[in-house]
C-alpha cells in the first residue's frame, strides 16, 4: 500500500490504511500544542519521527490492518535490530500519541496501542543480548547459498555484504542498485536508522564480497533499473520487488541452521555484532570502527571491547588458592 498510513477508519480486523493527510492533521495539532506551550518542540519532533518510522515499517511489511499485534511485532523487530529499549520506547511514544489524538479528536474507537507496554529496561546492561558468530561459523555460513542458482547468488552477496560491512537488515532491505558507486573503491550508500535518505556509506573492499555482489548483479532481474531493490524478491508474486524485513531475517536464520548455528542468541543482527567484534579484536581504532558502524556513542563500542576482553582473558582464570 504505497503512500498509505495507519488510518482512523476501523475495520473488522484492525485499522485500514489511509492517506498522508491524517498524519499532516496530527502534526498540525502537535504544532498548536507547541504554540500554546503545552508541548516542547523537541518532543513534537520525536513523536513525528516515531510515527513516521512506524508508517515506513507498515509500508515495507505490506501491513493492511493495524492491531496491537502489529504494534508489538514492530517493537520486537526494532529490538531485534539492536535498538535499545529506550530508543524503542521513544519511537513507540510517537505512535501512542498519534492514536490517542485519534481517539480524542477524531472519534476513533479502536486504539491499537491500548494495552501495549513499553520495552522493559529492567536488567538492561552494557552487554549485548545477541552473540557474535565465531570465525568458523562465519565461513560455514558463507558456504551455504548455492552459487549455481540465481537465489544462491543473491543470498550469497547479501551475506557477504553483512559480514564484511556490518549493515543492518533494514539497511539491506532499503538499498537500491543506484546506491552503488565506484571510484577509488566501490561504495554503497545506505539509509540508516532514523534517516530519510541514503546519506551514509560503507566501503566494499573485500574481494570475495565484490565477486559475490557482481555475480548477483549479472543475473539481477531488474539489473538495468537504478531504483530497483539491490536484493529483490525472486518469486512469482514479488519478482523484482522489495523483500520484507521478516523475509530477510528468515533467509539468514535458515542459512544459519544449515550451517549448524543453533544458538538462539545468534540471529540476523548477530552479523553486525560479528563485524564490530572482529574489528575490536584486530585492534582497529574506535573512531575507525564508528565510521563503519555509524554508532553515535563511544560507550556502545566500549561494551563490545568489554565483551571481547572478558571472552579472551576472563579474570576468573586468575583465581588461585595456595596453602598457608
Amino acid at each position: 500500500m504505497a503512500g498509505s498510513v495507519p488510518s482512523l477508519a476501523a475495520g473488522g480486523e484492525g485499522l485500514r490504511p489511509a492517506s498522508q493527510d491524517v498524519l499532516a492533521q496530527w502534526q498540525r495539532h502537535m504544532q498548536s500544542l507547541v504554540a500554546a506551550g503545552e508541548l516542547a518542540q523537541a518532543t513534537a519532533g520525536a513523536y513525528a519521527r516515531g510515527m513516521q518510522g512506524f508508517v515506513a515499517w507498515c509500508r515495507e511489511e505490506s501491513v493492511e490492518r493495524v492491531t496491537s499485534v502489529t504494534v508489538r511485532r514492530w517493537k520486537a523487530e526494532m529490538l531485534e535490530e539492536g535498538l535499545s529499549p529506550a530508543g524503542v520506547n521513544l519511537r513507540f511514544a510517537g505512535v501512542r500519541a498519534f492514536y490517542r489524538w485519534a481517539v480524542q479528536e477524531r472519534g476513533l474507537t479502536a486504539d491499537p496501542t491500548a494495552g501495549v507496554r513499553g520495552a522493559s529496561r529492567r536488567g538492561a546492561s552494557r552487554t549485548h543480548k545477541r552473540e557474535p558468530l565465531s570465525d568458523q561459523e562465519v565461513l560455514r555460513l558463507l558456504e551455504q547459498p548455492d552459487g549455481d542458482t540465481v537465489q544462491g547468488k543473491r543470498d550469497g552477496a547479501m551475506l557477504y555484504l553483512m559480514v564484511y560491512t556490518g549493515v543492518r537488515t533494514i539497511e539491506v532491505q532499503r538499498a537500491t542498485i543506484g546506491d552503488l558507486h565506484a571510484n577509488t573503491h566501490t561504495k554503497l550508500a545506505i539509509q540508516g536508522k532514523g534517516h530519510a535518505d541514503a546519506d551514509e556509506v560503507v566501503y566494499l573492499v573485500n574481494a570475495d564480497l565484490l565477486d559475490a555482489l557482481y555475480a548477483w548483479l549479472a543475473v539481477h532481474p531488474r539489473g538495468e533499473d537504478q531504483s530497483a531493490p539491490l536484493f529483490c524478491g525472486l518469486g512469482n508474486r514479488n519478482r523484482g520487488g522489495s523483500l520484507s524485513g521478516r523475509a530477510l531475517r528468515g533467509l539468514i536464520k535458515g542459512y544459519m541452521r544449515q550451517a549448524g548455528i543453533r544458538d538462539p542468541r545468534k540471529t540476523a543482527h548477530s552479523l553486525r555484532h560479528t563485524v564490530v567484534t572482529n574489528l575490536v579484536r584486530h585492534g582497529v581504532a574506535p573512531t575507525q570502527i564508528m565510521s563503519v558502524t555509524r554508532h553515535r556513542s563511544l560507550d556502545t563500542l566500549l561494551a563490545y571491547a568489554h565483551e571481547v576482553a572478558r571472552e579472551e582473558d576472563p579474570a576468573e582464570g586468575y583465581v588461585e588458592y595456595g596453602e598457608g
